[in-house]
């Protein structure tokens, strides 16, 4: 199985920031009847993408200050977004930065669903999905989904392992013709079963 080197714990933090604030940007410009516009994620529109990245988010939350999966159990299932998508996401955004910002974050042991890792770990896990859910749903509410150059560059090891590895095929398409691609963006979405 490819995994990705591990990248250095404070680029970690700051990417993951960054992906935040970049899909703040581009959740906070979905216009009022665009929420349920398709996305590049085939069965979910707009709204659905969002709920799902609240999802990561409240979960990172849970996860950091020590919860297991076993004691969140179902609290976050459903629809957490309600009628306002963009408000949730940005509270619960601001929540992860929050955490982010503690000088011990990196550190933290987490237990996920395949064990336990480390801050550090599983925050290059969402900074990838922050960042690529952001695109989705750029593209799906018709804005300019152009996604920050050194963002596609840290991701970009990321992945390429994802590509590399049969086991992510359950949760992220084969890659495309733009896996290929000169452009880090193109090539970068293309990793990922992206047509960008």
């Amino acid at each position: 199985m490819t995994t990705p080197d591990a990248m250095d714990p404070a680029v970690v933090s700051d990417c993951y920031i960054r992906s935040l604030d970049s899909t703040i940007n581009f959740v906070s410009n979905v216009a009022a009847d665009a929420w349920t516009n398709d996305t590049p994620c085939s069965d979910w529109d707009v709204k659905a993408v969002v709920n799902h990245i609240v999802y990561e988010n409240v979960w990172m939350v849970a996860l950091f200050n020590g919860k297991t999966i076993a004691e969140v159990g179902d609290e976050f299932e459903g629809d957490l977004v309600g009628d306002d998508p963009a408000g949730v996401y940005i509270k619960t955004a601001n929540e992860v930065k929050a955490i982010l910002a503690e000088p011990d974050a990196m550190s933290r042991t987490c237990q996920i669903s395949s064990g336990p890792v480390s801050g550090a770990e599983y925050s290059q896990q969402l900074f990838l999905d922050t960042l690529i859910h952001g695109w989705d749903i750029a593209v799906g509410s018709k804005q300019d989904a152009t996604l920050d150059d050194y963002l596609v560059e840290q991701c970009m090891p990321l992945g390429q392992a994802i590509a590399d590895n049969d086991g992510y095929r359950s949760v992220f398409k084969a890659p495309t013709e733009g896996s290929t691609s000169g452009n880090p963006q193109t090539h970068l979405l293309g990793l990922l079963g992206r047509d960008g």
